[in-house]
């Protein structure tokens, strides 16, 4: 390898899994230089997200454990003594876990942001181990709405809050830019905007709440933006439907579009939405119904709120219900297998990249 062009020896290491690349930093200080550099951290995240057999996305689920999703190990009817050991990762947090608890903000990238207590964010790379305690706001309220994601074009990674104000609809918006290592706010959505979410969505470089806007009489659910650029607020629309008794919910992202739930009335199967076309309302698309008749594994018609997590490279499902339980969902058989989460109680969770993307600002 010594007598190789560094390009050559580049695109041999951009196919890498970034565990194996971590124990090539150790051949030699050139390799470091090289896997450190930031262009190569973001060819080797740019390869593999667009490589559908890279398996370089897993879920994260809050207590700290990670799985892979794709993995057979990843079922729980498998025997421990047959179980891939990279299939379900106990994650070791360096932080003792704060009588106010831990709340997950959002990913972007292979980072994931945690709110540690009130007033504490703390950017953690679930891959490399690699975390970063950020300044404290210079404001906390438990009624703040909250995103994490990326400023592109300046390789900057931005946690948002907006904090109420006490008058109805108006926030005050502070941002924190990981490049600046600092706070500063900006202006707020309008105040005939009412914001549902806690947690925003990051996609196509802006951060997405489900909400409602307040015009006069007239109330109408939609989605608010910030776009992490210019930062300035706006709105988009939901699937039009020419019927009130649907009810619109649970703003995500799957498989790289916006995604958005609702169902109808008093029924409980669960339709999903995605956005096709980014910012095109008309290419909201019902991609698939989950009938709740298919999950009736609950002990309780309670026990059944269904939320996708993505889908897997054959086209099934993986699905949290009621933040209890994890299952691999196939719509054409209609059958459903459990994941083994480790988590007894309920928990959090999101899917994330696997990266070499640093917590310290050096991308």
């Amino acid at each position: 390898m010594s007598r190789l062009p560094e390009e050559i020896v580049a695109k041999i290491l951009l196919r890498l899994p970034v565990k194996s690349l971590g124990r090539c930093k150790c051949v030699s200080k050139s390799w470091l230089s090289l896997i450190s550099d930031p262009f190569f951290v973001k060819s080797h995240l740019n390869q593999a997200v667009s490589d559908a057999d890279s398996g370089c996305f897993r879920i994260f689920t809050f207590p700290f454990h990670s799985i892979d999703y794709e993995s057979p190990s990843s079922f729980e009817d498998v025997d421990d003594d047959d179980r891939d050991n990279d299939a379900l990762v106990d994650l070791d947090f360096l932080y003792r876990e704060p009588d106010e608890g831990i709340e997950i903000v959002g990913s972007c990238n292979g980072l994931i942001c945690l709110l540690y207590g009130t007033n504490c964010f703390i950017l953690w790379n679930l891959t490399t181990r690699d975390s970063r305690e950020l300044p404290p706001p210079p404001s906390s309220s438990p009624n703040t709405v909250r995103g994490f994601g990326c400023r592109s074009s300046l390789d900057d990674y931005m946690v948002v809050q907006a904090i109420p104000t006490g008058n109805p609809n108006q926030f005050t918006v502070e941002i924190f830019s990981l490049k600046d290592n600092s706070w500063r706010r900006i202006e707020g959505p309008r105040e005939d905007i009412l914001i549902w979410e806690k947690v925003g969505t990051f996609m196509n470089g802006a951060l997405h709440w489900l909400g409602r806007s307040d015009v006069g009489p007239y109330k109408k659910t939609q989605l608010v933006s910030l776009d992490l650029e210019d930062l300035e607020f706006q709105e988009m629309s939901v699937p039009y439907l020419d019927d009130e008794s649907v009810h619109f919910h649970t703003l995500g992202a799957i498989n790289g579009c916006l995604s958005l739930l609702s169902f109808v009335g008093h029924l409980r199967d669960v339709w999903v939405w995605v956005m096709k076309e980014y910012g095109v309302s008309a290419s909201w698309t019902r991609v698939l119904v989950l009938p709740q008749d298919d999950f009736l594994f609950c002990d309780s018609l309670a026990c059944g709120y269904l939320v996708p997590m993505c889908f897997t490279k054959n086209g099934e499902v993986i699905i949290t219900v009621d933040g209890m339980s994890l299952v691999r969902y196939n719509p054409e058989e209609k059958t459903t297998k459990n994941l083994n989460n480790f988590n007894e109680d309920g928990f959090e969770w999101l899917v994330y990249v696997k990266s070499l993307v640093s917590p310290n600002g050096d991308y």
